[in-house]
């Protein structure tokens, strides 16, 4: 008698939707707010597209980026809406704070972004002192 191979259903269900899972998470929609600490900036990626240029504001206040948007209240097909948010980031050490740069791209992306101060390592030799006692030591 002939005898066929079995053929073992995949453990999580079908190999097609796992590899669509995959690709989902690699979509760029999904990183659309983002914070890189780079050797050389501090930057933020906030998608905005919601808010008009006027709506949103970048502030620092007691080391932290602060970022408002809001909406006065308007009417839509369903009756009215208002929407407000705020966010704060703490900014690392080394960061220029004086230098704060920010804009909005045309696709709604609010980027931030703070120039850090490069850390030079180096090896520091740090002479020790001697002091001299009154008592002599029977070492």
């Amino acid at each position: 008698m002939l005898q066929l191979p079995t053929i073992k259903p995949p453990l999580f269900g079908d190999d097609s939707f796992l590899r669509s899972i995959e690709w989902l998470e690699s979509f760029p929609m999904k990183h659309e707010n983002s914070v890189k600490k780079e050797e050389d900036r501090f930057e933020i990626h906030l998608q905005v597209k919601d808010y008009a240029p006027e709506e949103i504001s970048v502030k620092t206040a007691d080391g932290f980026v602060v970022v408002e948007g809001k909406h006065e209240e308007k009417q839509d097909d369903y009756g009215y809406i208002a929407r407000q948010f705020i966010r704060r980031f703490q900014i690392p050490e080394g960061c220029r704070i004086e230098e704060v740069k920010s804009r909005l791209t045309g696709d709604g992306q609010l980027i931030i972004t703070i120039p850090r101060l490069k850390v030079i390592k180096k090896d520091i030799v740090i002479p020790v002192t001697h002091e001299t006692s009154k008592s002599k030591s029977k070492l």
